[in-house]
């Protein structure tokens, strides 16, 4: 038991590598943020562009929605991993933000 619950857990081939996933969810929130803005997240009021925007990335991302939760659930498991993903996620959000909004991308 003692070896077991020491061993690290591998990161499964087909779950986004720690930089992949900063990138993926630096642009999710990106998105997000879009949605949120365009359509105070009323899903009815979302255009078909903010709708298909997700798919976008996931294609952007060679990855799949089940690789997107694979992802998800992984780094759930491992909180030190996910903290500095977000950590990094949050800083390449706030330097966006901190640019007076001329470095942000187009929504779509």
């Amino acid at each position: 038991l003692a070896a077991t619950a020491c061993r690290h857990e591998q990161r499964p081939a087909d779950v986004l590598d720690a930089e992949t996933m900063t990138n993926f969810l630096s642009d999710l929130y990106l998105v997000e943020g879009c949605y949120a803005v365009e359509s105070q997240y009323r899903f009815d009021a979302a255009s078909p562009e903010v709708l298909s925007a997700c798919n976008s990335l996931i294609e952007k991302y060679h990855i799949t929605l089940e690789g997107v939760e694979r992802s998800f659930d992984y780094y759930s498991r491992h909180p030190e991993e996910y903290e500095a993903i977000m950590k990094e996620v949050s800083a390449r959000i706030e330097s966006l933000s901190d640019s007076g909004g001329e470095d942000l991308p187009e929504c779509l």
